[in-house]
C-alpha cells in the first residue's frame, strides 16, 4: 500500500501514484493551508484538495482519505484555526462538506497478520476515557468503526479539537487529529493495545518507525509492503 502523509497543497504524491493507482492508497489528511515558506500559495492547497477528491471519485474501493485538523477546522467551528486560508475559507468548506461522505477520521487494515490503524494524529487511549461520556466504553478492536460512525452522526467535532500542553493545550491527552508524537514516546500516555498505528501531523524530517507506530510526516510518501517494511518514494 501506499501512504501519503500530510500535503498542504503539494505534489509529491501524484508522481508517487503513477502506475499504482489500483492498489491501496491512504491519504492521511491535511490537504490545505500550505506553508509559505515553501512556496506554495494558499490556491494550491485548494487545488492539490479538488485533484485529490477527483482521484478519490475515480478510485473509490481502493483509495481512502482520512481528515487532519486543518481539514476539520473549515468544517466546524470547534475546531481551532491554525494557518488558515481566511479569504477562500467558503469555498474550502464547501469543497469538504459536499464530499464530506468520502472522509473518514480513521481506518484499519490487516498488513500481514497485523492490525494496523490509520489516523491524521494517532489514538490515545487516554483521549479516549477522558471522553467516555460521549463514546462511551469502546471494545477493543471497535475504535474505528466507533469513531468513523460518531463522526458522521456530526457528534465528534466538540472532542477533535482536544490538545494536550505539546500543542498548547489543556487537555490530558490530544484527540486524533492532534496528538503530538511526544504523546507516543513519553511515558503518561497509553496506546491503543491490539494495533500498530500509523499517522502524519508532527512534522518530522524523516520517517518514525518504532515498534507501536510510525509518525510519517516527511514530506514523501511511503510505501508499506506484506512485509511490514517502510520504503520512501522516489518523488
Amino acid at each position: 500500500m501506499i501512504i501519503i502523509p500530510d500535503i498542504h497543497g503539494r505534489t509529491f504524491w501524484k508522481k508517487a501514484i503513477e502506475g499504482h493507482e489500483t492498489e491501496k492508497i491512504i491519504f492521511l489528511g491535511d490537504y490545505v493551508d500550505p506553508y509559505s515558506d515553501e512556496g506554495i500559495d494558499y490556491g494550491a492547497g485548494i487545488l492539490s484538495l479538488r485533484d485529490v477528491l477527483l482521484f478519490k471519485k475515480e478510485h473509490p474501493d481502493n483509495v481512502v482519505l482520512l481528515l487532519g485538523n486543518h481539514d476539520l477546522s473549515y468544517i466546524s467551528s470547534y475546531l481551532t484555526k491554525c494557518r488558515h486560508d481566511y479569504e477562500n475559507h467558503d469555498e474550502i468548506k464547501t469543497l469538504f462538506k459536499e464530499n464530506l461522505p468520502l472522509f473518514s477520521i480513521a481506518h484499519e487494515e490487516w498488513v500481514g497478520n497485523r492490525r494496523v490503524v490509520f489516523s491524521h494524529a494517532g489514538i490515545l487511549s487516554d483521549w479516549l476515557k477522558e471522553n467516555e461520556m460521549l463514546l462511551g466504553q469502546i471494545k477493543r478492536g471497535d475504535e474505528v468503526r466507533l469513531l468513523n460512525e460518531v463522526f458522521h452522526q456530526g457528534h465528534l467535532y466538540p472532542i477533535l479539537d482536544d490538545a494536550s500542553l505539546y500543542r498548547g493545550g489543556g487537555k490530558v491527552a490530544g484527540s486524533c487529529v492532534w496528538a503530538d508524537i511526544h504523546e507516543f514516546t513519553d511515558e503518561f500516555h497509553e496506546l491503543l493495545s491490539g494495533c500498530y498505528q500509523i499517522f502524519g501531523h508532527t512534522q518530522v524530517t524523516q520517517p518514525v518507525i518504532t515498534k507501536r507506530f510510525a509518525c510519517l510526516d516527511c514530506r514523501s510518501a511511503i510505501f508499506l509492503n506484506d512485509r511490514f517494511e517502510f520504503m520512501e518514494m522516489d518523488q
